[in-house]
């Protein structure tokens, strides 16, 4: 039988010093913005039916 995870309300302290920081710091660095932009495309072209039949790949036309 495979156990399942019990829930709860845990939160280490790596964790809350990066909800902190968060907060004092909501600007996005630059390299910021494009990982996010980079994994918004990718979660897209995973998530989405009406996705592009044809998705280029990085190394096309090397």
């Amino acid at each position: 039988m495979s156990q399942q995870p019990k829930l709860t309300n845990y939160v280490s302290p790596m964790d809350q010093f990066l909800q902190e920081f968060d907060k004092k710091c909501p600007q996005q660095s630059l390299s910021q913005q494009k990982e996010e932009a980079k994994y918004r495309r990718i979660y897209f072209l995973r998530d989405e039916e009406n996705r592009p039949e044809e998705v280029k790949t990085p190394w096309e036309g090397l």
